[in-house]
């Protein structure tokens, strides 16, 4: 993919955008227990949870605030906190929890996204649990 000089300023525009307390929002994210966001799962936090399903150590998951994947061409989105972990094969799994509306006022975190690929082939899961099981199928 090439990015030109008009993509570079409507993605920078995008992220100069999001509400100011969006990076703060990334540790609430980490310590959130699982079971909040499907109480089929244990109250363990996010973080550990994601290093475990995906066998990583915790500062191997990259975190970063984005528009949902929805914005950067002018329509306005919700802000999301986005875990992504590095599988083998070159295979990610990425999970997009929704942290504040199109607005900037921030709410209870809910499960956005979750997807698991390669290049430009992602599979969506509808559940944490059909996620994990995929992801622990490409375990490092």
């Amino acid at each position: 993919m090439t990015i030109t000089p008009s993509k570079f300023i409507c993605a920078a525009l995008a992220l100069a955008s999001l509400p100011t307390f969006a990076s703060d929002s990334i540790p609430s994210v980490q310590h959130l227990p699982v079971a909040k966001l499907d109480a089929s799962l244990p109250r363990t936090p996010l973080e550990t949870w994601l290093a475990e399903v995906g066998g990583v150590k915790k500062d191997a998951i990259q975190w970063e605030v984005n528009d949902c994947g929805e914005g950067g061409d002018g329509r306005e989105a919700p802000t999301c906190a986005e875990a992504i972990l590095l599988l083998q094969g070159g295979v990610s799994a990425h999970l997009s929890l929704a942290v504040a509306d199109i607005h900037g006022k921030a709410f209870g975190p809910s499960v956005w996204d979750m997807s698991i690929g390669s290049g430009t082939t992602f599979t969506g899961f509808r559940s944490l649990p059909a996620r994990a099981t995929s992801v622990r199928g490409h375990r490092r």
